[in-house]
């Protein structure tokens, strides 16, 4: 607890839950790191594609392309976000006005997402530290995991002091990518590495689309505002949009100066240093400029993943209102954060780093096309919503609404067309995986309610008075400790009809606990149960039952169990648990429409 407390910081009361919302400031720093930082490989993306037929030339119409699409998704979000100011983001457009099925997909879909941020974002900023410090590659996996493990501590010490931490490095890299691209323009181009006839004279329209497709990588991270309205200080929908905005206005600023200088400094890919290393070294060299750069680079890559422990556990707490997984994600955590989804957040994005190598080209595509279903079923959902209500404006709402879903839809049709046997065929698997759980855990909530409602009828028999006739009561026994002691005097004043039952299993152990018995004079009868089989469960269960068929007017025998708790945690697996593997067996291997006993379990704090 004291190392906890040292490393997360002191509890907040709820009462503080208004302090720790952010102002514009913050959340740019906090909601916008993952999309802006995606400047540093959305380029190199795009010449990825387009370097196989040498047709570079297109990277600055398709970067065009790709900030009318930005903010095209922007316009739409602006109207979510004033719509939707309670989060959720598309599941809770398409949920509302698509309906449950692809409400959940987008849920499951930006789940993936998120965690897709986090590896994809940790294994560029890793790239980026190599690209600077060749040396460093073989550590690439090591670096990803200490950058997952400071996010994860620093967000679960709180929105607010995380947002604080954030701040520092997202302004330094957007003002030294500034710099870089002012500085760019006027620096002179000595020498074109590419000649007139390795440029491509005509290129196949499928090839820019998918350079398009690859491109649009930059675009990740805009629906983080629209799920987490509720992070911002009021008025919130207000402060939210306008940090969507500004957002959007530095992506275009910063993608579109990088691609042109790309373009300006025929900029080719390189397996072992990235596009936007190379601008660099083309207009700084190998001085201090240089080297700040690829360092501002790799914490804005790093921090990039906060964006996703902002949104995840946020679209986790909708999710888990609705019921459709545990409602433990909707806990406020210690510090009011929703700790259970910064923890879970972590844990997966930690098994794709290992499953993918830490591999930023490998992760994008399933990135890329996570995003893009959720971003065309959130303006499909729109559309719907706009035509229902016809407020002002609503019909150029909807077109606008509508372009961008078919823009996107497009641009998630070449993505599956293009990487379909690589990668995105996981997706057939993750995606109705989280669906069928989703519909499994609503489903179970909805029957446990109804089994609990009280307009189910049947209370009487629970209002009924009980019969005043001492309860029969059991308890099983192993061997004689101070637990069990402690088990039998707790039994004996809830009624004098006890027996202490043992299960034999060895017949020397058996012997010995007679003999103790005998020793200590108990006045309570000692039952000496056969196991043929050596199972404890099944000879004391049928001894229960027995019990309840002698005087059932007298209702269930009553189990008390004597446990004891060890001083160390660690130390329970030097214990059988037998007291909880009959509890285990109590509660869940119970006969047909029997209902469950009443199990009372006395434990024994131990010391050491």
């Amino acid at each position: 607890m004291k190392i906890g407390k040292f490393v997360l910081g002191d509890p907040l009361k709820t009462d503080n839950i208004a302090a720790q919302k952010l102002n514009k400031g913050r959340a740019l720093a906090i909601f916008a790191s993952d999309v802006l930082s995606s400047v540093a490989y959305a380029t190199e993306s795009i010449l990825i594609t387009l370097t196989v037929v040498y047709a570079t030339e297109w990277s600055l119409p398709i970067a065009g392309a790709i900030i009318m699409l930005l903010f095209a998704l922007i316009s739409s979000y602006w109207q979510t976000i004033k719509e939707y100011p309670n989060g959720g983001g598309a599941f809770a457009v398409a949920h509302k006005n698509l309906g449950e099925v692809c409400g959940l997909i987008a849920a499951a879909s930006l789940l993936i997402a998120y965690a897709l941020t986090v590896a994809v974002s940790l294994s560029a900023g890793a790239r980026a530290i190599t690209s600077a410090c060749p040396s460093l590659s073989n550590w690439n996996m090591a670096i990803c995991w200490i950058g997952l493990s400071a996010i994860t501590i620093t967000n679960l010490r709180g929105t607010r002091e995380s947002a604080t931490l954030l701040s520092i490095p997202t302004y330094c890299f957007i003002g030294i990518l500034l710099a870089l691209i002012v500085s760019g323009f006027f620096v002179p181009v000595s020498e074109n590495p590419i000649s007139d006839n390795m440029i491509a004279q005509t290129v196949a329209p499928l090839l820019l689309m998918r350079a398009f497709a690859s491109g649009c990588s930059a675009l990740t991270g805009i629906e983080a505002i629209a799920s987490g309205v509720t992070a911002f200080q009021n008025p919130q929908y207000r402060n939210a949009r306008i940090t969507l905005l500004l957002m959007g206005i530095i992506l275009s600023t910063l993608f579109g100066g990088i691609t042109f200088l790309a373009k300006k400094f025929s900029i080719l890919p390189s397996n072992t240093e990235t596009v936007l290393s190379q601008i660099a070294h083309q207009v700084f060299g190998d001085g201090i400029a240089y080297y700040g750069l690829q360092f501002m680079t790799a914490c804005i890559l790093f921090l990039a993943a906060n964006t996703s422990f902002a949104g995840f556990p946020r679209l986790a707490s909708v999710l888990a209102q609705e019921k459709y997984i545990p409602t433990s994600f909707a806990n406020l955590g210690d510090r009011l954060a929703f700790s259970n989804g910064i923890i879970a957040l972590a844990v997966v994005a930690f098994f794709l780093l290992y499953m993918f190598g830490s591999s930023t080209q490998g992760l994008l595509p399933i990135y890329a096309l996570c995003v893009f279903i959720s971003f065309t079923l959130s303006q499909a959902g729109m559309v719907c919503h706009l035509i229902r209500e016809k407020k002002e404006y609503w019909v150029l709402k909807a077109i606008i609404s509508a372009a961008g879903a078919i823009a996107t839809a497009v641009t998630m049709l070449i993505i599956v067309e293009w990487q379909f046997f690589k990668t995105i065929w996981i997706l057939l698997i993750l995606i109705p995986s989280l669906f069928y759980a989703f519909r499994t855990i609503n489903h179970r909530y909805k029957a446990t309610n109804t089994e609990l409602d009280l307009k189910k009828g049947g209370l009487s028999d629970l209002l009924r008075p009980i019969k005043d006739l001492p309860p029969k009561v059991v308890v099983p026994v192993s061997r004689i400790h101070r637990g069990t002691l402690a088990a039998l005097r707790f039994a004996k004043s809830l009624s004098n009809d006890v027996a202490a039952v043992v299960v034999k299993t060895d017949q020397l152990e058996v012997n010995r606990l007679k003999l103790t018995w005998r020793a200590m004079s108990f006045d309570i009868p000692l039952v000496i149960l056969d196991s043929p089989y050596r199972s404890v469960v099944n000879p004391f269960l049928d001894f229960l039952y027995e019990q309840d068929e002698r005087e059932p007017d007298r209702g269930k025998a009553i189990v008390v169990m004597p446990s004891f708790v060890p001083g160390r945690f660690w130390q329970n697996i030097l214990h059988n648990q037998t007291a909880r593997i009959f509890k285990t067996a109590l509660l869940y291997r119970r006969r047909k429409s029997e209902q469950t006993r009443i199990i009372v379990e006395i434990p024994y704090q131990m010391k050491m």
